[in-house]
Protein backbone atom coordinates (compact mmCIF):
# COMPACT_ATOMS: atom_id res chain seq x y z
CA UNK A 1 0.00 0.00 0.00
CA UNK A 2 2.82 2.38 0.91
CA UNK A 3 4.63 1.84 -2.38
CA UNK A 4 1.37 2.16 -4.30
CA UNK A 5 0.59 5.55 -2.69
CA UNK A 6 4.09 6.82 -3.25
CA UNK A 7 3.97 5.66 -6.84
CA UNK A 8 0.73 7.54 -7.45
CA UNK A 9 2.22 10.76 -6.11
CA UNK A 10 5.36 10.22 -8.13
CA UNK A 11 3.52 9.62 -11.40
CA UNK A 12 1.31 12.69 -10.96
CA UNK A 13 4.28 15.00 -10.39
CA UNK A 14 6.43 13.48 -13.11
CA UNK A 15 3.74 13.54 -15.78
CA UNK A 16 5.12 16.83 -17.13
CA UNK A 17 8.82 16.03 -16.81
CA UNK A 18 10.22 13.05 -18.67
CA UNK A 19 13.06 11.39 -16.82
CA UNK A 20 16.33 10.40 -18.43
CA UNK A 21 17.57 6.85 -17.75
CA UNK A 22 20.41 6.40 -15.27
CA UNK A 23 22.73 3.44 -14.89
CA UNK A 24 21.89 1.99 -11.49
CA UNK A 25 24.59 -0.23 -9.97
CA UNK A 26 22.79 -3.00 -8.12
CA UNK A 27 22.20 -2.00 -4.51
CA UNK A 28 24.30 1.15 -4.80
CA UNK A 29 22.45 4.05 -3.19
CA UNK A 30 19.14 2.20 -3.12
CA UNK A 31 19.69 -0.23 -0.25
CA UNK A 32 18.30 0.96 3.11
CA UNK A 33 18.43 -1.35 6.17
CA UNK A 34 18.54 -4.31 3.82
CA UNK A 35 15.55 -3.09 1.81
CA UNK A 36 16.00 -2.13 -1.82
CA UNK A 37 13.97 0.93 -2.82
CA UNK A 38 12.88 1.65 -6.39
CA UNK A 39 14.79 4.64 -7.75
CA UNK A 40 11.45 6.50 -8.19
CA UNK A 41 10.88 6.34 -4.43
CA UNK A 42 14.40 7.57 -3.72
CA UNK A 43 13.91 10.46 -6.12
CA UNK A 44 10.60 11.31 -4.43
CA UNK A 45 12.24 11.33 -0.98
CA UNK A 46 15.22 13.41 -2.08
CA UNK A 47 12.97 15.97 -3.75
CA UNK A 48 11.80 17.06 -0.27
CA UNK A 49 15.34 17.61 1.02
CA UNK A 50 16.51 21.27 0.98
CA UNK A 51 18.42 22.03 -2.22
CA UNK A 52 21.50 23.23 -0.35
CA UNK A 53 21.77 19.88 1.47
CA UNK A 54 21.32 17.98 -1.77
CA UNK A 55 24.09 19.95 -3.49
CA UNK A 56 26.60 20.03 -0.62
CA UNK A 57 26.04 16.70 1.11
CA UNK A 58 23.79 14.25 -0.73
CA UNK A 59 25.92 14.28 -3.90
CA UNK A 60 28.77 12.80 -1.83
CA UNK A 61 26.86 9.78 -0.53
CA UNK A 62 27.58 7.56 -3.51
CA UNK A 63 28.02 7.61 -7.28
CA UNK A 64 24.36 6.84 -7.95
CA UNK A 65 23.12 9.69 -5.76
CA UNK A 66 25.59 12.02 -7.44
CA UNK A 67 24.37 10.89 -10.88
CA UNK A 68 20.75 11.35 -9.86
CA UNK A 69 21.38 14.84 -8.48
CA UNK A 70 23.37 15.77 -11.59
CA UNK A 71 20.36 15.13 -13.81
CA UNK A 72 18.45 18.24 -14.93
CA UNK A 73 15.21 16.24 -14.92
CA UNK A 74 15.52 15.66 -11.17
CA UNK A 75 15.72 19.41 -10.59
CA UNK A 76 12.79 20.08 -12.89
CA UNK A 77 10.89 17.56 -10.79
CA UNK A 78 11.99 19.26 -7.57
CA UNK A 79 10.78 22.63 -8.90
CA UNK A 80 7.33 21.11 -9.28
CA UNK A 81 7.45 19.62 -5.80
CA UNK A 82 8.49 23.02 -4.40
CA UNK A 83 5.65 24.72 -6.28
CA UNK A 84 7.96 26.75 -8.53
CA UNK A 85 6.59 27.08 -12.04
CA UNK A 86 8.77 27.87 -15.05
CA UNK A 87 7.58 28.34 -18.65
CA UNK A 88 7.74 25.39 -21.01
CA UNK A 89 10.18 27.25 -23.27
CA UNK A 90 12.59 27.61 -20.34
CA UNK A 91 12.21 23.91 -19.46
CA UNK A 92 13.17 22.94 -22.98
CA UNK A 93 16.07 25.40 -23.08
CA UNK A 94 17.47 24.10 -19.79
CA UNK A 95 17.56 20.51 -21.03
CA UNK A 96 18.86 21.14 -24.55
CA UNK A 97 22.45 21.81 -23.54
CA UNK A 98 24.44 18.76 -24.66
CA UNK A 99 26.43 18.57 -21.42
CA UNK A 100 23.49 19.69 -19.25
CA UNK A 101 26.03 21.63 -17.17
CA UNK A 102 24.63 25.13 -17.70
CA UNK A 103 21.03 24.04 -17.27
CA UNK A 104 21.97 22.06 -14.16
CA UNK A 105 23.69 25.04 -12.52
CA UNK A 106 20.73 27.34 -13.26
CA UNK A 107 18.16 24.86 -11.94
CA UNK A 108 20.17 24.35 -8.77
CA UNK A 109 20.36 28.13 -8.29
CA UNK A 110 16.59 28.45 -8.65
CA UNK A 111 15.86 25.59 -6.24
CA UNK A 112 18.34 26.86 -3.63
CA UNK A 113 17.11 30.47 -3.84
CA UNK A 114 20.46 31.77 -5.08
CA UNK A 115 18.79 33.32 -8.13
CA UNK A 116 16.71 36.30 -6.92
CA UNK A 117 13.50 35.49 -8.77
CA UNK A 118 10.57 37.62 -7.61
CA UNK A 119 12.73 39.65 -5.24
CA UNK A 120 13.13 43.40 -5.39
CA UNK A 121 16.62 44.16 -6.71
CA UNK A 122 16.39 47.75 -5.45
CA UNK A 123 17.82 48.34 -1.98
CA UNK A 124 16.15 50.77 0.43
CA UNK A 125 13.22 51.27 -1.96
CA UNK A 126 11.26 53.79 0.14
CA UNK A 127 13.90 55.59 2.19
CA UNK A 128 13.52 53.68 5.47
CA UNK A 129 17.35 53.79 5.58
CA UNK A 130 17.46 57.47 4.59
CA UNK A 131 19.45 57.78 1.33
CA UNK A 132 21.52 54.63 1.80
CA UNK A 133 22.29 52.89 -1.55
CA UNK A 134 21.13 55.95 -3.54
CA UNK A 135 23.12 58.61 -5.37
CA UNK A 136 21.14 61.78 -4.72
CA UNK A 137 21.09 65.21 -6.37
CA UNK A 138 19.23 67.76 -4.22
CA UNK A 139 17.32 70.48 -6.04
CA UNK A 140 15.44 73.38 -4.45
CA UNK A 141 15.34 72.75 -0.71
CA UNK A 142 16.50 69.18 -1.28
CA UNK A 143 15.10 65.68 -1.30
CA UNK A 144 13.89 64.42 2.09
CA UNK A 145 12.36 61.25 3.54
CA UNK A 146 9.06 61.26 5.43
CA UNK A 147 8.23 58.38 7.76
CA UNK A 148 4.54 59.10 7.18
CA UNK A 149 3.31 60.92 4.04
CA UNK A 150 2.33 64.50 4.91
CA UNK A 151 -0.51 66.11 2.97
CA UNK A 152 -1.45 62.91 1.14
CA UNK A 153 -3.18 59.62 1.88
CA UNK A 154 -1.23 56.83 3.59
CA UNK A 155 0.46 54.44 1.17
CA UNK A 156 -2.25 51.83 0.37
CA UNK A 157 -2.09 48.25 1.58
CA UNK A 158 -2.06 46.98 -1.99
CA UNK A 159 1.46 48.40 -2.35
CA UNK A 160 2.58 45.74 0.17
CA UNK A 161 5.27 47.99 1.60
CA UNK A 162 6.50 47.30 5.15
CA UNK A 163 6.54 50.97 6.24
CA UNK A 164 5.02 54.33 5.29
CA UNK A 165 8.36 55.90 4.39
CA UNK A 166 8.55 57.88 1.17
CA UNK A 167 10.91 60.21 -0.67
CA UNK A 168 9.65 63.80 -1.04
CA UNK A 169 11.00 66.33 -3.56
CA UNK A 170 11.14 70.12 -3.60
CA UNK A 171 10.60 73.00 -6.05
CA UNK A 172 13.81 72.20 -7.93
CA UNK A 173 14.43 68.90 -9.69
CA UNK A 174 15.48 66.25 -7.16
CA UNK A 175 16.92 62.96 -8.36
CA UNK A 176 18.00 59.66 -6.89
CA UNK A 177 19.78 56.90 -8.78
CA UNK A 178 20.70 53.31 -7.99
CA UNK A 179 22.78 50.92 -10.09
CA UNK A 180 22.10 47.17 -10.10
CA UNK A 181 25.09 45.06 -11.16
CA UNK A 182 23.49 41.83 -12.39
CA UNK A 183 26.54 39.48 -12.38
CA UNK A 184 26.92 40.05 -8.63
CA UNK A 185 23.39 38.63 -8.29
CA UNK A 186 24.24 35.62 -10.50
CA UNK A 187 22.08 37.08 -13.28
CA UNK A 188 24.35 36.50 -16.27
CA UNK A 189 23.72 36.57 -20.03
CA UNK A 190 23.61 32.76 -19.92
CA UNK A 191 20.85 32.83 -17.29
CA UNK A 192 18.93 35.43 -19.32
CA UNK A 193 19.30 33.37 -22.49
CA UNK A 194 18.20 30.11 -20.89
CA UNK A 195 15.29 31.43 -18.80
CA UNK A 196 14.19 34.42 -20.92
CA UNK A 197 12.82 36.16 -17.81
CA UNK A 198 10.96 39.45 -17.74
CA UNK A 199 11.80 42.48 -15.64
CA UNK A 200 8.98 44.28 -13.85
CA UNK A 201 9.81 47.89 -12.98
CA UNK A 202 7.46 49.89 -10.76
CA UNK A 203 7.09 52.69 -8.25
CA UNK A 204 4.32 54.27 -6.17
CA UNK A 205 3.82 58.02 -6.47
CA UNK A 206 1.55 60.68 -4.98
CA UNK A 207 1.22 64.44 -4.49
CA UNK A 208 0.04 66.65 -1.65
CA UNK A 209 -3.58 67.75 -1.72
CA UNK A 210 -2.54 71.43 -1.97
CA UNK A 211 0.36 71.40 -4.48
CA UNK A 212 0.70 69.98 -7.97
CA UNK A 213 3.76 67.86 -8.67
CA UNK A 214 5.39 65.55 -11.18
CA UNK A 215 7.68 62.53 -11.21
CA UNK A 216 9.67 60.81 -13.97
CA UNK A 217 11.15 57.32 -13.77
CA UNK A 218 13.96 56.35 -16.16
CA UNK A 219 15.36 52.82 -16.18
CA UNK A 220 18.35 51.98 -18.40
CA UNK A 221 18.97 48.31 -19.27
CA UNK A 222 22.64 48.43 -20.22
CA UNK A 223 24.37 45.77 -22.30
CA UNK A 224 27.92 45.65 -23.59
CA UNK A 225 26.82 46.79 -27.04
CA UNK A 226 23.43 48.48 -26.59
CA UNK A 227 21.06 50.06 -24.06
CA UNK A 228 17.29 49.85 -23.69
CA UNK A 229 15.75 52.90 -21.94
CA UNK A 230 12.32 52.94 -20.32
CA UNK A 231 10.68 56.25 -19.38
CA UNK A 232 7.58 56.43 -17.18
CA UNK A 233 6.14 59.85 -16.42
CA UNK A 234 3.52 60.89 -13.86
CA UNK A 235 1.92 64.22 -13.05
CA UNK A 236 -0.83 65.27 -10.67
CA UNK A 237 -2.25 67.18 -13.66
CA UNK A 238 -2.81 63.95 -15.61
CA UNK A 239 -6.38 63.03 -16.42
CA UNK A 240 -8.15 61.00 -13.71
CA UNK A 241 -5.44 61.75 -11.13
CA UNK A 242 -6.76 62.80 -7.73
CA UNK A 243 -4.26 64.75 -5.67
CA UNK A 244 -3.24 63.04 -2.41
CA UNK A 245 -4.10 59.55 -3.78
CA UNK A 246 -1.32 57.05 -4.53
CA UNK A 247 -0.73 55.56 -7.99
CA UNK A 248 1.52 52.80 -9.25
CA UNK A 249 3.59 53.35 -12.38
CA UNK A 250 4.61 49.99 -13.80
CA UNK A 251 6.00 48.35 -16.93
CA UNK A 252 7.08 44.88 -18.01
CA UNK A 253 10.32 44.70 -20.01
CA UNK A 254 11.25 41.69 -22.14
CA UNK A 255 13.25 43.24 -24.99
CA UNK A 256 16.37 44.08 -23.01
CA UNK A 257 19.87 43.59 -24.53
CA UNK A 258 21.02 39.98 -24.72
CA UNK A 259 24.32 40.96 -23.10
CA UNK A 260 22.62 42.87 -20.27
CA UNK A 261 24.86 43.33 -17.25
CA UNK A 262 23.67 46.50 -15.50
CA UNK A 263 20.43 48.35 -14.71
CA UNK A 264 20.36 52.03 -13.76
CA UNK A 265 17.19 53.17 -11.98
CA UNK A 266 16.63 56.93 -11.75
CA UNK A 267 13.76 58.98 -10.34
CA UNK A 268 13.51 62.73 -10.98
CA UNK A 269 10.67 64.69 -9.33
CA UNK A 270 9.59 68.16 -8.21
CA UNK A 271 6.58 70.29 -7.38
CA UNK A 272 4.95 72.27 -10.18
CA UNK A 273 4.19 75.43 -8.19
CA UNK A 274 7.74 76.28 -7.03
CA UNK A 275 6.87 76.48 -3.33
CA UNK A 276 9.72 76.66 -0.84
CA UNK A 277 9.97 73.55 1.29
CA UNK A 278 9.03 70.00 0.36
CA UNK A 279 5.75 70.05 -1.55
CA UNK A 280 6.87 67.95 -4.50
CA UNK A 281 6.02 64.42 -5.60
CA UNK A 282 6.17 61.62 -3.04
CA UNK A 283 7.60 58.31 -4.23
CA UNK A 284 7.93 54.92 -2.54
CA UNK A 285 8.43 51.25 -3.30
CA UNK A 286 10.94 51.64 -6.12
CA UNK A 287 11.18 48.16 -7.60
CA UNK A 288 12.94 46.03 -10.20
CA UNK A 289 11.94 42.36 -10.14
CA UNK A 290 13.03 39.40 -12.23
CA UNK A 291 10.16 37.01 -13.02
CA UNK A 292 9.74 33.92 -15.19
Amino acid sequence: MYCSAMGNIESSVLSNAASSPLDIPEGNGLLFAGISLPHEILRYILSYVPASDLIVSATRVCKYWNDLLSDTHFWLYKLQVDGIDIPEAARVELTQDASFSKGLVILRMICSGHLPLGKNLIKNPSGAESFSHWSVVHGGDGLIVESLPAGSDPIPEEAKLPTQHCFVSSYGLCSRRQVIHLPSLRITPVVLKKLKPKFIISEWVSSRWDCRSESRLTVDFIGRKSTKTINLGWSSDDDDVVQRHWYEVKKTVTDYPADLYKIEYTNVSKDRQYWAGHYGAKTAGSSVKLLL
